[in-house]
């Protein structure tokens, strides 16, 4: 489950753990998106963290070498019993052996040279013979840190694609037999079939369930709940939807009714997959997920990052991701519902952004020219004006998004439309219904909106 990448720039994955003081990072094409992953990766890096950072000026006392001895064993074991259960994976899914068993050499190689590098059980001897440790070559264990979490967190990601296809396979079984459903024909192969529906979607739900709640991301967390509640409802509407056919055979919206059931089934459990790939049903990554504040928040670490290198990215691709981020806040600026103050405001802010980035482009091309501390502080002010604009912008956005959110939940709080679209629905007045749906669609616009 890699990373997808973002529009121009915006949504490639962040590190799985930033930089720190002793400059340990990790790869930057991994992205962790569940818990699960998360939380087993946790030990690793606090045992790894306790290594990278201990003091070059401390007394080497037999109590400090030995404690830093034993992490080092400590994450060699750990990577061992690792590597020992991503191997039983990869030996029961072929398509993904061969990644695994490369991403589990790799964190067997990394760990073994820590273990290596903290082995000073007699420092006095081994620095006399020239041999290599964690103090004389601690470049060496941050080298060995970041390949051995980059390498753990790959194998874990693999395995994560399992689940993945589990849940895949569990939606085809589901739709094969939906398949079967919509054209049945007799009470008798429709409770058998039906029978199995059921045990399939019980299955599926599960899986989905737990899904969902191993999803770092709310967004997607709420829109799988969505999913999934439409399609416990639709589980008990394709039920009465297909008996009423049965009996009616002839009746057309009888027929409309089921169709709408089947389609709505369909609709959802793309909408599920798409969650868990992040993929659209065609194959076509999910741009649209991310969000304004996803596209700033990774903005600010591009720039930011101009402190450390001058050179690890194009100014072009600075100044699209902007253009990008900045696109997306005319979904505020072009509503009818946004208030005059509020849309004035975004524009002036994304003017201003606009030509804080330009500024420092300016100063980013000098910099890279001219060493001098008086242009390092220049860029320094220029990072810090373009970061307290799209601070500024992010409020902004927050605040006109709440006040929205607030004034609409406040205005349909009795879902009046709701209940005269149930009413006229019942009484089949179908003028009424179509009435009241449009109404319903528009309010359904303005939320998403």
């Amino acid at each position: 489950m890699a990373a997808s990448p973002g529009p121009a720039g915006v949504g490639g994955a962040g590190a799985v753990y930033g930089s720190g003081s002793s400059g340990f990072a990790l790869d930057s094409g991994l992205e962790i998106k569940t818990r699960s992953v998360e939380q087993t990766l946790l030990p690793l890096v606090s045992q790894i963290t306790t290594l990278i950072n201990h003091k070059d000026n401390t007394k080497k006392s037999d109590k400090t070498l030995q404690a830093i001895q034993r992490v080092g064993q400590a994450v060699n074991l750990a990577v061992g019993r690792f590597v020992k259960v991503g191997e039983a994976i990869a030996n029961e899914n072929w398509d993904l052996k061969e990644e695994i068993n490369i991403a589990c050499i790799e964190a067997k190689q990394a760990g073994e040279t820590i273990a290596a590098l903290t082995d000073i059980t007699n420092l006095n001897h081994l620095e006399s013979d020239g041999q290599i440790t964690i103090f004389t070559d601690k470049t060496g264990v941050i080298k060995a840190a970041r390949l051995l979490l980059s390498s753990v967190t790959k194998v874990l990601l693999l395995a994560d694609r399992v689940v993945i296809k589990q849940i895949i396979t569990s939606r085809n079984k589901v739709l094969a037999t939906m398949e079967r459903l919509e054209k049945v024909n007799s009470f008798q192969e429709f409770v058998q079939i039906f029978s199995q529906f059921g045990n399939e979607m019980v299955e599926f739900a599960h899986l989905s369930g737990d899904r969902q709640n191993d999803l770092k991301d709310e967004k997607k967390k709420a829109k799988m709940a969505a999913a999934r509640a439409v399609l416990e409802k639709c589980t008990m509407m394709l039920l009465t939807a297909s008996k009423t056919c049965l009996r009616h055979p002839n009746c057309e919206s009888a027929h409309k009714n089921k169709e709408g059931v089947f389609d709505r089934m369909k609709v959802a459990l793309d909408k599920v997959i798409e969650i868990v790939t992040d993929c659209k049903p065609n194959g076509e990554t999910d741009i649209s997920s991310i969000s304004i504040f996803t596209g700033i928040k990774e903005f600010k670490m591009n720039i930011e990052a101009l402190r450390e290198n001058l050179y690890f990215q194009s100014k072009e691709n600075l100044s699209v991701t902007l253009e990008v981020i900045l696109e997306r806040t005319e979904d505020f600026t072009d509503s009818a519902y946004t208030s005059h103050e509020h849309r004035e405001r975004i524009l002036e802010l994304s003017t201003q952004a606009r030509m804080e980035l330009q500024q420092l482009i300016s100063v980013w091309i000098q910099a890279q020219s001219k060493k001098t501390k008086s242009i390092a502080e220049e860029l320094e002010l220029s990072i810090l004006k373009i970061s307290h604009s799209l601070n500024e912008l992010k409020k902004e956005l927050h605040s006109t998004a709440t006040q929205l959110a607030a004034d609409l939940l406040k205005y349909h709080a009795d879902h009046v439309v709701l209940k005269a679209l149930k009413l006229t629905g019942v009484e089949g007045n179908l003028e009424a219904l179509a009435e009241y749906a449009c109404k319903l669609s528009e309010q359904k616009e303005q939320l998403v909106e």
